[in-house]
């Protein structure tokens, strides 16, 4: 899976390296030709390229830097350094959009007058179309390769199109003098930079303080008690290492199981997350369930006296390959006992779930065996005259 992982990230650089073309050459034609047509929507957006440059530069950085192996001072590998690059591709961003906007402001403010030729409409135009292709693309790549970075990229190149497309209307209302909605739009694409900003810092910040989506957790408890033996899900909890999904989870199972039986259902569940959720780690602790009051030591004496009645009133509770020894040392068909009468009743532990029965009935000493794996059997009885 490491390798795969690996793999992926050299896949999500194809879309930041588009990303990053894209991104120059509009923010090149953007500010060029708005110095051109006086419009400040579209100098607003050519610096909303601008700082995707920037971001996509963080990102792609971040993806170089994600591939590196694991170390002793990194024992979990290098994912988060994905996280980082988003986190910073949002602080640039924000630093752009705002002083952008405080520019904008300002020239609210002088109520600067500047006539706007509608040619830059069809830059906004191009632009728009440019960036949904690019959104497309590297959406449809970021689910492929499960890269959380380039879906924020590609939610940002969404936004760059829209931003696009109203800064197309403005400056067709500003070519007809309407100045202050080529200003106005300025602004909401600035309210875009600033939104989008915030939205990827909330998610790298979440990721990066090992915040992880309740509604996961609980599709994978609800996997996790299908599994056989598992009595119950105690505890679970997750984080992200960039793409990467590891869980911490701790487990009941029945105290009769052997090591080997528990063992193996830990291997089902890493199995089932890692195949149904894409799971990347998953650490398993088991811990022993509690057994019923009637399974107690304390009370296991009366319990399996009772047990015993039941099996000579003809009950099955017979252990599969039950075996009885006659009065002559032989191995025979089950004796006929009579489940009345039982005298000098008496209960000796082996283990913690095995016990040994010696009573009397009808003439004869019994001594039979049960044993604890899940339910109380009868493994083996032992029928001796009595001298």
């Amino acid at each position: 899976m490491q390798n795969i992982r690996t793999q992926n990230l050299k896949i999500a650089e194809k879309g930041a390296w588009i990303s990053i073309s894209a991104y120059i050459a509009l923010s090149i034609m953007q500010l060029g030709i708005s110095n051109i047509v006086g419009s400040e929507s579209l100098r607003a957006n050519g610096f909303n390229n601008v700082t995707d440059i920037l971001g996509n530069i963080a990102l792609l950085i971040g993806l170089r830097m994600a591939r590196v192996p694991a170390d002793d001072n990194h024992v979990y590998g290098h994912w988060k350094i994905e996280s980082i690059a988003s986190l910073i591709s949002s602080f640039i961003m924000a630093l752009v959009g705002f002083e952008v906007l405080r520019e904008i402001i300002q020239n609210l403010i002088e109520n600067k007058q500047t006539k706007v030729e509608p040619l830059g409409a069809v830059i906004g135009v191009i632009a728009a179309v440019v960036m949904l292709a690019v959104f497309y693309y590297n959406r449809r790549l970021a689910k492929q390769v499960n890269s959380p970075a380039l879906m924020a990229a590609s939610r940002d190149n969404l936004s760059d199109a829209v931003t696009s497309i109203g800064t197309a209307v403005a400056i067709v209302a500003g070519s007809f003098h309407w100045v202050i909605v080529d200003r106005l739009a300025a602004v909401v694409i600035c309210g875009f930079i600033l939104k989008t900003a915030f939205d990827i810092f909330r998610e790298s910040a979440f990721s990066l303080s090992d915040g992880f989506d309740e509604q996961l957790l609980e599709k994978y408890k609800v996997a996790i008690e299908k599994v056989h033996k598992i009595e119950s899900v105690k505890m679970l909890r997750g984080r992200t290492y960039g793409a990467n999904i590891f869980l911490d989870v701790v487990v009941e199972m029945s105290p009769d199981m052997s090591v080997s039986e528990s063992h193996k259902a830990t291997e089902d569940i890493e199995r089932i997350l890692r195949d149904e959720f894409d799971v990347y780690d998953t650490d398993v602790h088991v811990e022993p369930s509690e057994l019923p009051e009637e399974s107690r030591v304390a009370n296991v004496s009366l319990l399996l006296l009772s047990k015993e009645e039941q099996l000579l009133a003809g009950k099955n509770l017979k252990a599969k390959g039950f075996v009885e020894i006659n009065e002559l040392g032989q191995e025979s068909l089950e004796a006929t006992l009579s489940p009345m009468g039982i005298l000098h009743y008496s209960a000796n532990q082996i283990s913690a779930r095995t016990f040994i029965l010696n009573y009397e009935t009808d003439g004869k000493i019994i001594s039979s065996v049960w044993r604890r794996y899940g339910t109380w059997k009868c493994y083996f009885r032992q029928v001796t005259k009595k001298s």
